[in-house]
This record gives C-alpha cells, structure tokens and sequence, in this order.
C-alpha cells in the first residue's frame, strides 16, 4: 500500500526540521505517512501545486521563500492566513487546496509553555517582515499596554499596519529613532522578528539596558541562543528563542493533515535529537 505524502516546501531546505518533527509523529501513531522536503524555487511552486492536487499529497507546510506566494494557488483560505497574507499549511481534502497560517498560534502556545503573559504589558517588535505578520496578528489578540514596532524600512511597517489593521501603533526606524534607548528599557517583552544573528553574529539592535522582569524572544532557534538573546541573559532578561513556536505551529499542521495532536514533549524530543546530530 503507498504511503500517505505529506512534506513541506521553500527554498533552502539542507536543515529543516519539519521532517523530523512529522515523521516522529507518524510513527509514534503507527500511521503509514510520510513526510518529505521538496526543495523547490518559486517557479517550481504551480507544477508541484498541480502535482499535489493530482496525486492526492495530503497536505504540506510553506515556508521561505513561498509563504506569500503560494497564497494564488488556494482554493480557500483561513481567515488568520488571509489577514496575516502568508500560508504556511495546505491542506488537500480531496482535490480542494485549503491554505492555513499555523506560526501565530505556534507563537501564542510558546508563550504560554515559557509562562509569558503579555496582559497590560509594553511590547516591542523588532522588524516588520513576513513573519512579523503572524507575530503581530497574535499580539492583536492581547490586552496590550502599547505596542512599539521598529525597522529599517518604514514602509513596511506602514504595510504590516495597514494589511492587519492595528490600531494605536508608536513606530520608529531602528537606525534613526531618538527615544528608542528609554523604549527598550521601560519594555516587558522584546521579540525579534527579523533574521538578524541566524548566523551567530550581530544583533537587530544592541539593548543596553531591560527591565526588571522582561523577556526577550528570538523567532530564530538555530543557533539556540542569538546574540541578542545572549545580550539579554547577560542582563537580566528572560530568553525564549523560536524552537517551541516552531513545535507548537508543527503540532497545530499536524492537527489539521490527520485530526491527531502529537504531544509537546514527544516532538521536542525528536527535533533535539536532530539538531544536536546536525551540529556535530
């Protein structure tokens, strides 16, 4: 009997995770799936579509650089994703292409594994890519005391605004704004959003100072402690970097391809197991 095909597309895929989260699920569930990463460029994307509607491929994940790409080749779309306007889940019931946005729930669910609560506090985002999207769409849903959002390119946060419809935004270009110095120090949680210290250098922007109690999270997870997150230890800040928010939105894909939810602890284990095989 052929196995049942999952995977996940973008471009480069030499280290995702994603294979080694799902197939771990589907083996602990004794299902005969398979999970595979079909690295593609963008003008790959419509014939593999076409392939997946045809072969009956149940569904995969999306990530850089498709997420919004992808988006013309669904059928439907769940209102997160179309608000957010990145795809990061397809689903394939029967032919109908159904393209989900998984990462703010990942977000939000991290949040509560590290005991964040972000009720009446001051948040600073830093970046207004695409993932950025995702990230504010989940801060939408708190009770904020103000949100802060800083990049170098102002248009883009005028974007993320306009596209997510937030309302009492203070905004600033990273490199230029004055009284961003008293901002990051009166903040409670600080996210960066950006790709900045992927590579174990540099950071988006150097905190001198956090307060008394804050949290610093980094959607970046390899390497497991950026330099802004280093910078923050060093200073005081809780850490969180991006590996739960990458488990949680994993679990929540997983959910919607098979009606399973793997457990937290079973999935963090698996995807461990491949980074540290991976750094040797």
């Amino acid at each position: 009997m052929k196995k049942t095909l999952t995977g996940i597309i973008g471009f480069p895929l030499s280290h995702s995770l994603s294979p080694a989260m799902h197939n771990s699920s589907f083996k602990k569930f004794n299902m005969d799936w398979e999970y595979r990463a079909f690295q593609m460029k963008a003008e790959e994307v419509r014939d593999f579509m076409w392939k997946l509607r045809k072969t009956g491929i149940k569904g995969i994940n999306v990530t850089i650089p498709h997420k919004q790409y992808i988006m013309q080749y669904m059928d439907k779309l769940d209102k997160a994703a179309e608000i957010i306007g990145a795809v990061n889940t397809v689903v394939n019931n029967d032919g109908e292409i159904t393209g989900y946005n998984t990462d703010y729930m990942g977000f939000k669910e991290s949040l509560k594994k590290n005991k964040v609560n972000l009720k009446n506090k001051k948040v600073v985002m830093i970046g207004a890519g695409g993932a950025a999207h995702a990230i504010a769409y989940a801060l939408k849903s708190f009770e904020l005391k103000g949100l802060y959002i800083y990049n170098i390119d102002l248009p883009m946060i005028d974007s993320l605004v306009k596209q997510l419809k937030l309302k009492n935004i203070i905004k600033g270009d990273i490199t230029k704004t004055p009284e961003k110095d008293a901002v990051m120090a009166s903040a409670d949680f600080i996210i960066n959003c950006t790709s900045v210290g992927m590579h174990g250098r540099d950071v988006p922007y150097n905190i001198d100072k956090f307060k008394k109690g804050a949290a610093a999270y980094d959607l970046i997870y390899n390497p497991a402690k950026t330099p802004f997150l280093k910078n923050a230890g060093e200073k005081g800040a809780k850490i969180i970097n991006g590996l739960d928010m990458l488990i949680y939105q994993g679990i929540e894909s997983f959910f919607l391809w098979t009606g399973k939810r793997p457990a937290y602890d079973m999935v963090k284990k698996a995807v461990e197991a491949f980074l540290r095989k991976n750094r040797k």
